[in-house]
C-alpha cells in the first residue's frame, strides 16, 4: 500500500473569497478534492484565466505599452506578407482555450510597420474573452485604423477546445475566419488571388 499523507483543507479564512467560491464551484462540478494537489487549484486556476486574459483592460495606455506600435515612412507599394502567428485565447462562450495562427498581408499606403508588431496586435486581442469572429476584426480594424494600408487581409486558422474535448468532440478541427479590407475586399482584384495563393503554399 502506497502511503499517501493527509492534507489538512485550508480554513476558509485564509483563502481569498473568490478562491472559496471557486473551490466550492469546483468540488460540486469537478470533484475537486483539498489533497496537495487540489488545495492550491482554486487560487492556480485564477491566476492562470488573470493570465489567459491579461489584456483584458483595453484602455489606450495599456494597449500602446502592450503593442509598442511603430511605423516608418515608405514608398513600397508591394505587398507586406506575414504567415504562421501564433496565438492562444480563451473562448467567451465555453471559457477554455482555441488555439490557432494568423496570417496576415497589407498592401502600403506611404508607411510600413514594424513586423514585430502585427505579432503584438494578435496577441494583444487574443489574450481577452473572445470569440474567433470578433477576435479577427478587431486585429482587423486596429491595423487599418493605425497604419490604414491601401489593402488588409487578415486570416485566422483555429482548432477550439470547445469543440474537440466536449460537445460534438471533433478533435482536429479547424476553423477559418477572415477580414478583407481595401484591395483585399475586391474579389475581381490580384492582391486577394495573390495572398490566398501564399496562403494555399503553406
Amino acid at each position: 500500500m502506497v502511503y499517501v499523507p493527509k492534507v489538512e483543507p485550508i480554513p476558509d479564512l485564509l483563502l481569498d473569497e473568490h478562491e472559496v467560491q471557486l473551490r466550492d464551484i469546483l468540488q460540486e462540478y469537478a470533484g475537486l478534492e483539498d489533497d496537495e494537489h487540489g488545495k492550491d487549484t482554486p487560487a492556480r486556476y485564477l491566476k492562470a484565466l488573470d493570465e489567459m486574459t491579461a489584456c483584458k483592460n483595453d484602455s489606450d495606455a495599456h494597449m500602446e505599452s502592450c503593442i509598442k506600435w511603430k511605423t516608418f515612412d515608405s514608398p513600397s507599394d508591394e505587398m507586406v506578407t506575414q504567415t504562421g502567428i501564433t496565438f492562444t485565447s480563451l473562448c467567451n462562450h465555453h471559457l477554455v482555450p482555441f488555439i490557432g495562427v494568423a496570417h496576415i498581408a497589407y498592401v502600403p499606403n506611404g508607411r510600413i510597420v514594424g513586423l514585430s508588431k502585427l505579432a503584438r496586435v494578435t496577441r494583444h486581442f487574443a489574450k481577452q474573452l473572445q470569440v474567433q469572429e470578433e477576435l479577427t476584426a478587431d486585429i482587423a480594424n486596429f491595423i487599418q485604423a493605425c497604419l490604414k494600408p491601401t489593402g488588409l487581409a487578415v486570416v485566422l486558422e483555429a482548432e477550439h477546445m470547445c469543440m474537440t474535448i466536449r460537445g460534438v468532440q471533433a478533435p482536429g478541427s479547424k476553423t477559418t475566419t477572415s477580414k478583407m479590407l481595401g484591395v483585399f475586399a475586391d474579389h475581381t482584384r490580384t492582391a486577394k488571388a495573390e495572398f490566398q495563393a501564399i496562403l494555399a503554399r503553406l
